[in-house]
C-alpha cells in the first residue's frame, strides 16, 4: 500500500477506535487499546523505512 494510503486508512482507523473507546469505562483497556494503535502505526512505518533504505541501497548499486 503506498505510503499516502496508509495515513489515510490509519487516521480511519484511529477515528472508528475512539469511537468505540466511548463506550468503554475501565481506563486500563482505553489505554492498552490506544497503546495497540501506536504500535501498529510505529511497525508499519518502520517497514516504510526499511523498504526505502533498501530501494536506496539497490539504485546505488
Amino acid at each position: 500500500m503506498p505510503r499516502e494510503n496508509h495515513y489515510a486508512v490509519a487516521k480511519s482507523y484511529a477515528e472508528r477506535a475512539e469511537e468505540a473507546l466511548e463506550d468503554v469505562t475501565d481506563p486500563g483497556v482505553k489505554a492498552q487499546t490506544l497503546a495497540l494503535i501506536a504500535l501498529t502505526h510505529a511497525v508499519l512505518e518502520t517497514g516504510y523505512d526499511i523498504s526505502d533504505v533498501g530501494t536506496a541501497i539497490t539504485q546505488h548499486e
